[in-house]
Protein backbone atom coordinates (compact mmCIF):
# COMPACT_ATOMS: atom_id res chain seq x y z
CA UNK A 1 0.00 0.00 0.00
CA UNK A 2 1.17 3.43 -0.80
CA UNK A 3 1.92 5.77 2.00
CA UNK A 4 0.35 9.24 2.19
CA UNK A 5 2.68 12.16 1.90
CA UNK A 6 2.94 13.98 5.13
CA UNK A 7 3.09 17.81 5.03
CA UNK A 8 6.30 19.49 5.78
CA UNK A 9 6.90 20.92 9.14
CA UNK A 10 6.65 24.67 8.10
CA UNK A 11 3.48 24.18 6.18
CA UNK A 12 1.98 22.33 9.00
CA UNK A 13 2.69 25.20 11.40
CA UNK A 14 1.07 27.80 9.12
CA UNK A 15 -2.08 25.84 8.68
CA UNK A 16 -2.26 25.38 12.35
CA UNK A 17 -1.89 29.15 12.92
CA UNK A 18 -4.69 29.94 10.47
CA UNK A 19 -6.96 27.48 12.14
CA UNK A 20 -5.87 28.94 15.46
CA UNK A 21 -7.13 32.59 14.61
CA UNK A 22 -10.31 33.50 16.32
CA UNK A 23 -13.27 35.16 14.73
CA UNK A 24 -12.49 38.51 16.43
CA UNK A 25 -8.96 38.49 15.07
CA UNK A 26 -10.23 37.95 11.60
CA UNK A 27 -12.62 40.94 11.86
CA UNK A 28 -9.83 43.07 13.29
CA UNK A 29 -7.63 42.36 10.29
CA UNK A 30 -10.41 43.35 7.92
CA UNK A 31 -11.04 46.57 9.90
CA UNK A 32 -7.36 47.55 9.63
CA UNK A 33 -7.34 46.95 5.92
CA UNK A 34 -10.46 49.08 5.52
CA UNK A 35 -8.89 51.84 7.60
CA UNK A 36 -5.81 51.92 5.39
CA UNK A 37 -8.03 52.12 2.28
CA UNK A 38 -9.97 55.06 3.79
CA UNK A 39 -6.75 56.89 4.59
CA UNK A 40 -5.55 56.47 1.02
CA UNK A 41 -8.92 57.69 -0.25
CA UNK A 42 -8.87 60.69 2.07
CA UNK A 43 -5.38 61.58 0.92
CA UNK A 44 -6.53 61.53 -2.72
CA UNK A 45 -9.48 63.82 -1.93
CA UNK A 46 -7.28 66.31 -0.10
CA UNK A 47 -4.91 66.44 -3.04
CA UNK A 48 -7.79 67.02 -5.40
CA UNK A 49 -9.16 69.89 -3.28
CA UNK A 50 -5.72 71.47 -3.19
CA UNK A 51 -5.52 71.39 -6.96
CA UNK A 52 -9.00 72.88 -7.30
CA UNK A 53 -8.07 75.84 -5.02
CA UNK A 54 -5.03 76.70 -7.14
CA UNK A 55 -5.78 79.82 -9.41
CA UNK A 56 -6.31 78.93 -13.03
CA UNK A 57 -4.06 81.75 -14.23
CA UNK A 58 -1.07 80.15 -12.47
CA UNK A 59 -1.56 76.74 -13.96
CA UNK A 60 0.78 75.86 -16.73
CA UNK A 61 0.83 72.94 -19.10
CA UNK A 62 2.57 70.65 -16.58
CA UNK A 63 -0.01 71.30 -13.83
CA UNK A 64 -2.81 70.62 -16.29
CA UNK A 65 -1.27 67.31 -17.23
CA UNK A 66 -0.78 66.45 -13.56
CA UNK A 67 -4.42 67.27 -12.86
CA UNK A 68 -5.52 64.99 -15.66
CA UNK A 69 -3.39 62.22 -14.28
CA UNK A 70 -4.85 62.70 -10.82
CA UNK A 71 -8.38 62.78 -12.20
CA UNK A 72 -7.76 59.45 -13.82
CA UNK A 73 -6.53 58.10 -10.51
CA UNK A 74 -9.69 59.15 -8.70
CA UNK A 75 -12.36 56.62 -8.32
CA UNK A 76 -15.60 56.75 -10.29
CA UNK A 77 -17.49 57.58 -7.10
CA UNK A 78 -15.44 60.74 -6.47
CA UNK A 79 -16.02 61.92 -10.02
CA UNK A 80 -19.75 61.55 -9.56
CA UNK A 81 -19.62 63.58 -6.35
CA UNK A 82 -17.69 66.39 -8.08
CA UNK A 83 -20.19 66.49 -10.93
CA UNK A 84 -23.12 66.59 -8.54
CA UNK A 85 -21.53 69.49 -6.64
CA UNK A 86 -21.10 71.46 -9.87
CA UNK A 87 -24.71 70.83 -10.81
CA UNK A 88 -25.88 72.08 -7.44
CA UNK A 89 -23.86 75.29 -7.88
CA UNK A 90 -25.43 75.90 -11.28
CA UNK A 91 -28.90 75.29 -9.94
CA UNK A 92 -28.34 77.77 -7.13
CA UNK A 93 -27.06 80.37 -9.61
CA UNK A 94 -30.14 79.89 -11.78
CA UNK A 95 -32.52 79.88 -8.90
CA UNK A 96 -35.92 81.07 -10.03
CA UNK A 97 -37.22 84.46 -8.88
CA UNK A 98 -40.35 84.74 -6.88
CA UNK A 99 -43.54 85.86 -8.69
CA UNK A 100 -43.28 89.30 -7.07
CA UNK A 101 -39.69 89.72 -8.26
CA UNK A 102 -40.70 88.70 -11.77
CA UNK A 103 -43.53 91.21 -11.83
CA UNK A 104 -41.27 94.04 -10.62
CA UNK A 105 -38.65 93.13 -13.19
CA UNK A 106 -41.15 93.30 -16.05
CA UNK A 107 -42.81 96.48 -14.82
CA UNK A 108 -39.59 98.41 -14.12
CA UNK A 109 -39.17 99.96 -17.65
CA UNK A 110 -42.79 101.08 -17.65
CA UNK A 111 -42.43 102.59 -14.19
CA UNK A 112 -39.28 104.52 -15.12
CA UNK A 113 -40.79 105.85 -18.38
CA UNK A 114 -43.97 106.94 -16.63
CA UNK A 115 -42.01 108.70 -13.90
CA UNK A 116 -39.93 110.65 -16.47
CA UNK A 117 -43.04 111.70 -18.41
CA UNK A 118 -44.72 112.78 -15.20
CA UNK A 119 -41.76 114.93 -14.19
CA UNK A 120 -41.57 116.51 -17.67
CA UNK A 121 -45.29 117.26 -17.63
CA UNK A 122 -45.05 118.89 -14.22
CA UNK A 123 -42.06 120.96 -15.41
CA UNK A 124 -43.92 122.16 -18.53
CA UNK A 125 -46.85 123.34 -16.42
CA UNK A 126 -44.61 125.44 -14.17
CA UNK A 127 -43.28 128.91 -15.20
CA UNK A 128 -39.73 127.53 -15.14
CA UNK A 129 -40.33 125.80 -18.50
CA UNK A 130 -40.26 129.19 -20.25
CA UNK A 131 -37.69 130.89 -18.07
CA UNK A 132 -34.33 130.90 -19.83
CA UNK A 133 -31.04 132.77 -19.73
CA UNK A 134 -29.57 133.42 -23.21
CA UNK A 135 -26.00 134.64 -23.78
CA UNK A 136 -24.07 135.36 -26.99
CA UNK A 137 -20.34 134.81 -27.51
CA UNK A 138 -18.02 135.47 -30.46
CA UNK A 139 -19.78 138.65 -31.63
CA UNK A 140 -17.61 141.76 -31.94
CA UNK A 141 -19.33 143.81 -34.66
CA UNK A 142 -22.95 142.89 -33.97
CA UNK A 143 -24.68 143.16 -30.60
CA UNK A 144 -26.13 140.39 -28.41
CA UNK A 145 -29.66 141.84 -28.76
CA UNK A 146 -29.32 141.80 -32.55
CA UNK A 147 -28.34 138.11 -32.58
CA UNK A 148 -31.23 137.12 -30.29
CA UNK A 149 -33.68 139.13 -32.38
CA UNK A 150 -32.46 137.55 -35.65
CA UNK A 151 -32.77 134.07 -34.13
CA UNK A 152 -36.53 134.48 -33.70
CA UNK A 153 -36.50 133.37 -30.04
CA UNK A 154 -39.53 134.64 -28.13
CA UNK A 155 -40.16 134.80 -24.36
CA UNK A 156 -43.07 132.38 -24.82
CA UNK A 157 -40.88 129.66 -26.36
CA UNK A 158 -40.39 126.58 -24.19
CA UNK A 159 -36.84 125.73 -23.19
CA UNK A 160 -37.18 122.20 -24.57
CA UNK A 161 -38.32 123.63 -27.92
CA UNK A 162 -35.11 125.65 -28.21
CA UNK A 163 -32.99 122.63 -27.31
CA UNK A 164 -34.63 120.16 -29.70
CA UNK A 165 -35.13 122.62 -32.61
CA UNK A 166 -31.92 124.65 -32.26
CA UNK A 167 -30.94 124.18 -35.93
CA UNK A 168 -33.94 126.27 -37.09
CA UNK A 169 -32.92 129.17 -34.85
CA UNK A 170 -29.29 128.91 -35.98
CA UNK A 171 -30.41 129.09 -39.62
CA UNK A 172 -32.49 132.20 -38.86
CA UNK A 173 -29.43 134.03 -37.53
CA UNK A 174 -27.27 133.17 -40.56
CA UNK A 175 -30.04 134.08 -43.03
CA UNK A 176 -31.03 137.41 -41.49
CA UNK A 177 -27.58 138.71 -40.55
CA UNK A 178 -25.02 138.89 -43.36
CA UNK A 179 -22.20 139.43 -40.87
CA UNK A 180 -22.67 135.98 -39.32
CA UNK A 181 -20.71 133.11 -40.83
CA UNK A 182 -21.97 130.41 -38.43
CA UNK A 183 -24.04 130.06 -35.24
CA UNK A 184 -24.35 127.19 -32.76
CA UNK A 185 -26.50 126.65 -29.64
CA UNK A 186 -25.15 125.08 -26.43
CA UNK A 187 -27.39 124.10 -23.48
CA UNK A 188 -26.18 124.29 -19.88
CA UNK A 189 -28.16 122.95 -16.97
CA UNK A 190 -30.63 124.00 -15.79
CA UNK A 191 -31.95 126.78 -18.05
CA UNK A 192 -28.96 128.44 -19.74
CA UNK A 193 -28.49 128.71 -23.51
CA UNK A 194 -25.38 130.09 -25.18
CA UNK A 195 -25.26 131.15 -28.85
CA UNK A 196 -21.73 131.07 -30.23
CA UNK A 197 -21.41 133.04 -33.48
CA UNK A 198 -18.56 133.53 -35.94
CA UNK A 199 -18.46 136.70 -38.01
CA UNK A 200 -17.10 137.40 -41.48
CA UNK A 201 -14.05 139.66 -41.58
CA UNK A 202 -14.35 143.09 -43.22
CA UNK A 203 -11.60 143.30 -45.83
CA UNK A 204 -12.52 146.54 -47.63
CA UNK A 205 -15.03 149.37 -47.96
CA UNK A 206 -17.01 150.54 -51.00
CA UNK A 207 -17.35 154.30 -51.41
CA UNK A 208 -20.85 155.51 -52.31
CA UNK A 209 -22.57 158.89 -52.46
CA UNK A 210 -24.12 158.28 -49.04
CA UNK A 211 -20.99 156.91 -47.32
CA UNK A 212 -18.98 153.72 -47.04
CA UNK A 213 -20.25 150.14 -47.23
CA UNK A 214 -18.18 147.37 -45.60
CA UNK A 215 -17.24 144.50 -47.93
CA UNK A 216 -16.98 141.11 -46.22
CA UNK A 217 -14.53 138.33 -46.97
CA UNK A 218 -17.20 136.50 -48.97
CA UNK A 219 -17.64 139.54 -51.26
CA UNK A 220 -20.98 140.65 -49.77
CA UNK A 221 -21.65 144.33 -49.09
CA UNK A 222 -23.59 145.30 -45.97
CA UNK A 223 -25.20 148.52 -44.72
CA UNK A 224 -23.55 151.93 -44.54
CA UNK A 225 -21.28 152.84 -41.65
CA UNK A 226 -20.49 156.24 -40.24
CA UNK A 227 -17.15 157.99 -40.61
CA UNK A 228 -16.41 157.36 -36.92
CA UNK A 229 -16.67 153.59 -37.48
CA UNK A 230 -14.03 153.54 -40.23
CA UNK A 231 -10.54 152.29 -39.28
CA UNK A 232 -7.48 154.51 -39.59
CA UNK A 233 -6.27 152.66 -42.69
CA UNK A 234 -8.49 150.62 -44.98
CA UNK A 235 -8.85 149.36 -48.54
CA UNK A 236 -11.44 151.05 -50.75
CA UNK A 237 -13.03 149.07 -53.61
CA UNK A 238 -14.96 151.18 -56.11
CA UNK A 239 -16.48 148.53 -58.37
CA UNK A 240 -20.15 148.47 -59.31
CA UNK A 241 -20.36 144.79 -60.28
CA UNK A 242 -21.00 142.44 -57.34
CA UNK A 243 -19.58 139.58 -59.42
CA UNK A 244 -16.30 141.45 -59.97
CA UNK A 245 -16.12 142.32 -56.26
CA UNK A 246 -16.44 138.64 -55.34
CA UNK A 247 -13.74 137.70 -57.89
CA UNK A 248 -11.46 140.42 -56.49
CA UNK A 249 -11.97 139.26 -52.89
CA UNK A 250 -11.25 135.68 -53.91
CA UNK A 251 -8.06 136.78 -55.69
CA UNK A 252 -6.93 138.81 -52.65
CA UNK A 253 -7.27 135.71 -50.46
CA UNK A 254 -4.65 133.98 -52.64
CA UNK A 255 -2.15 136.87 -52.54
CA UNK A 256 0.40 137.77 -49.90
CA UNK A 257 -1.20 139.83 -47.13
CA UNK A 258 1.67 142.33 -47.16
CA UNK A 259 1.01 143.01 -50.85
CA UNK A 260 -2.74 143.45 -50.31
CA UNK A 261 -2.10 145.84 -47.41
CA UNK A 262 -0.13 148.11 -49.76
CA UNK A 263 -3.21 148.71 -51.92
CA UNK A 264 -5.22 151.83 -51.06
CA UNK A 265 -7.96 152.10 -53.71
CA UNK A 266 -9.23 149.67 -56.36
CA UNK A 267 -11.31 151.02 -59.23
CA UNK A 268 -12.05 150.27 -62.87
CA UNK A 269 -9.49 151.53 -65.41
CA UNK A 270 -12.19 151.99 -68.10
CA UNK A 271 -10.16 150.36 -70.86
CA UNK A 272 -11.67 149.95 -74.30
CA UNK A 273 -9.53 146.90 -75.06
CA UNK A 274 -9.60 145.08 -71.67
CA UNK A 275 -13.02 145.01 -70.00
CA UNK A 276 -11.77 143.83 -66.60
CA UNK A 277 -8.75 146.15 -66.34
CA UNK A 278 -8.32 147.47 -62.78
CA UNK A 279 -6.58 150.56 -61.48
CA UNK A 280 -4.80 149.97 -58.15
CA UNK A 281 -3.66 153.06 -56.27
CA UNK A 282 -0.90 152.09 -53.82
CA UNK A 283 0.00 153.71 -50.51
CA UNK A 284 3.48 154.55 -51.87
CA UNK A 285 1.99 156.77 -54.62
CA UNK A 286 2.41 154.35 -57.53
CA UNK A 287 -0.45 153.18 -59.74
CA UNK A 288 -0.86 149.67 -61.16
CA UNK A 289 -3.06 148.75 -64.11
CA UNK A 290 -3.73 145.01 -64.19
CA UNK A 291 -6.56 142.78 -65.54
CA UNK A 292 -8.72 141.18 -62.85
CA UNK A 293 -8.38 137.80 -64.54
CA UNK A 294 -4.56 137.98 -64.25
CA UNK A 295 -4.31 139.67 -60.86
CA UNK A 296 -2.90 136.69 -58.93
CA UNK A 297 -0.37 135.97 -61.68
CA UNK A 298 1.00 139.46 -62.38
CA UNK A 299 0.56 141.55 -59.23
CA UNK A 300 3.21 139.68 -57.14
CA UNK A 301 5.90 141.05 -59.52
CA UNK A 302 5.28 144.50 -58.08
CA UNK A 303 7.09 143.55 -54.87
CA UNK A 304 10.20 142.75 -56.89
CA UNK A 305 10.32 145.92 -59.00
CA UNK A 306 8.88 148.66 -56.79
CA UNK A 307 12.25 149.60 -55.25
CA UNK A 308 13.69 150.40 -58.69
CA UNK A 309 10.77 152.61 -59.75
CA UNK A 310 10.83 156.44 -59.68
CA UNK A 311 8.26 158.14 -57.49
CA UNK A 312 4.64 158.22 -58.65
CA UNK A 313 5.18 155.69 -61.41
CA UNK A 314 2.53 153.86 -63.40
CA UNK A 315 3.10 150.11 -63.74
CA UNK A 316 1.11 148.85 -66.71
CA UNK A 317 0.43 145.09 -66.59
CA UNK A 318 -2.26 145.03 -69.26
CA UNK A 319 0.07 143.60 -71.91
CA UNK A 320 3.36 142.49 -70.40
CA UNK A 321 4.79 144.57 -67.55
CA UNK A 322 6.38 148.01 -68.05
CA UNK A 323 6.67 151.32 -66.18
CA UNK A 324 5.58 154.74 -67.35
CA UNK A 325 4.40 158.04 -65.88
CA UNK A 326 1.62 160.58 -66.33
CA UNK A 327 3.86 162.96 -68.28
CA UNK A 328 4.91 160.25 -70.72
CA UNK A 329 1.32 159.16 -71.22
CA UNK A 330 0.27 162.79 -71.73
CA UNK A 331 2.96 163.17 -74.38
CA UNK A 332 1.81 160.01 -76.14
CA UNK A 333 -1.79 161.24 -76.02
CA UNK A 334 -0.72 164.58 -77.52
CA UNK A 335 1.08 162.80 -80.35
CA UNK A 336 -2.01 160.76 -81.08
CA UNK A 337 -4.15 163.87 -81.09
CA UNK A 338 -1.65 165.58 -83.40
CA UNK A 339 -1.76 162.68 -85.84
CA UNK A 340 -5.52 162.73 -85.71
CA UNK A 341 -5.63 166.45 -86.48
CA UNK A 342 -3.26 166.01 -89.41
CA UNK A 343 -5.68 163.59 -91.00
CA UNK A 344 -8.57 166.08 -90.81
CA UNK A 345 -9.33 168.37 -93.87
CA UNK A 346 -7.85 171.88 -93.69
CA UNK A 347 -10.13 174.66 -92.53
CA UNK A 348 -11.02 177.52 -94.84
CA UNK A 349 -10.52 180.08 -92.04
CA UNK A 350 -6.85 179.18 -91.49
CA UNK A 351 -3.92 179.48 -93.80
CA UNK A 352 -1.16 176.94 -94.26
CA UNK A 353 1.30 179.17 -92.44
CA UNK A 354 -0.86 179.40 -89.29
CA UNK A 355 -1.25 175.62 -89.11
CA UNK A 356 2.50 175.06 -89.55
CA UNK A 357 3.33 177.54 -86.77
CA UNK A 358 0.84 175.85 -84.40
CA UNK A 359 2.33 172.42 -85.09
CA UNK A 360 5.89 173.67 -84.53
CA UNK A 361 5.00 175.29 -81.18
CA UNK A 362 3.18 172.13 -80.08
CA UNK A 363 6.21 169.97 -80.93
CA UNK A 364 8.55 172.26 -79.01
CA UNK A 365 6.33 172.09 -75.92
CA UNK A 366 6.05 168.32 -76.08
CA UNK A 367 9.81 167.81 -76.42
CA UNK A 368 10.52 170.21 -73.54
CA UNK A 369 8.03 168.45 -71.23
CA UNK A 370 8.93 164.85 -71.91
CA UNK A 371 12.71 164.86 -72.38
CA UNK A 372 13.79 164.57 -68.74
CA UNK A 373 11.10 162.21 -67.34
CA UNK A 374 11.44 159.92 -70.33
CA UNK A 375 15.08 159.19 -69.51
CA UNK A 376 14.23 158.26 -65.90
CA UNK A 377 11.32 156.09 -66.94
CA UNK A 378 13.43 154.27 -69.52
CA UNK A 379 15.85 153.30 -66.74
CA UNK A 380 12.95 151.96 -64.64
CA UNK A 381 11.59 150.05 -67.63
CA UNK A 382 15.00 148.48 -68.22
CA UNK A 383 15.16 147.38 -64.57
CA UNK A 384 11.66 145.86 -64.83
CA UNK A 385 12.54 144.08 -68.06
CA UNK A 386 15.67 142.57 -66.46
CA UNK A 387 13.63 141.43 -63.43
CA UNK A 388 10.90 139.92 -65.58
CA UNK A 389 13.41 138.18 -67.87
CA UNK A 390 14.94 136.39 -64.86
CA UNK A 391 11.59 135.28 -63.41
CA UNK A 392 9.21 134.79 -66.34
CA UNK A 393 10.12 133.81 -69.94
CA UNK A 394 6.92 135.48 -71.20
CA UNK A 395 7.88 138.76 -69.56
CA UNK A 396 10.88 139.23 -71.91
CA UNK A 397 8.64 139.38 -74.92
CA UNK A 398 6.15 141.65 -73.11
CA UNK A 399 8.93 144.01 -71.96
CA UNK A 400 10.21 144.33 -75.51
CA UNK A 401 6.77 145.42 -76.62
Amino acid sequence: MTKKKEPKKGQKDKSEKKSALTEWQKRNIEFLKKKEAEKAEKKKRQEKLRLERTPKTKKDAKSAEAEKAEDKALSAEDKKKVKEAKKLQKLEAKKERTPLQKAIHHALPVIITSAVLLLVSIFLVTPFSKKKIITVTGASTISQEEVIKDSGIKPSNYLFSLIFHHSAYEKNIITKNKMVKSASFAYRFPNKLNIDVKEYNIIAYAQTDDGYQPILENGTRIGLVGASELPDSFLTINLSSEKNIQKLVKAFSKLDKDLVNQIQIVSSADSATTSDLLKLEMHDGNVIRVPLSELTKKLPYYLKIKDSLPENSIVDMEVGIYATSESIEASVAADKEKAKNENKPESDDKTDEEQNSQMESSEDATVTESTEPENGENQASEAINEEQTDNDPDAEQAAQQ
